[in-house]
């Protein structure tokens, strides 16, 4: 099964690096500091391959240098948890 091809939100290239985001953070890092929007999909992501709620939140807070506590209330906010 082939996965669906991500690009970027910003330019548009095709996103073939893993993680998909290193892109992002490399290329576009102010838009990546401010992109509240990745932060749901990475939980999605990390949720859809299995990891738990509580380790998904601390991987997501140490690639955006946020406290656990901002990205689990963001997410509560956005109906996501």
């Amino acid at each position: 099964m082939t996965e669906k091809a991500r690009k970027c939100p910003y330019c548009s290239k095709p996103l073939t690096r893993r993680p998909y985001w290193k892109h992002i953070q490399e290329v576009h890092p102010k838009e990546f500091e401010n992109d509240t929007g990745t932060w749901i999909q990475l939980f999605n992501d990390y949720s859809a391959m299995g990891m738990n709620k509580q380790v998904s939140l601390q991987v997501i807070a140490e690639i955006f240098n946020k406290s656990p506590k901002i990205i689990e209330d963001f997410l509560k906010e956005q109906n996501i948890l």
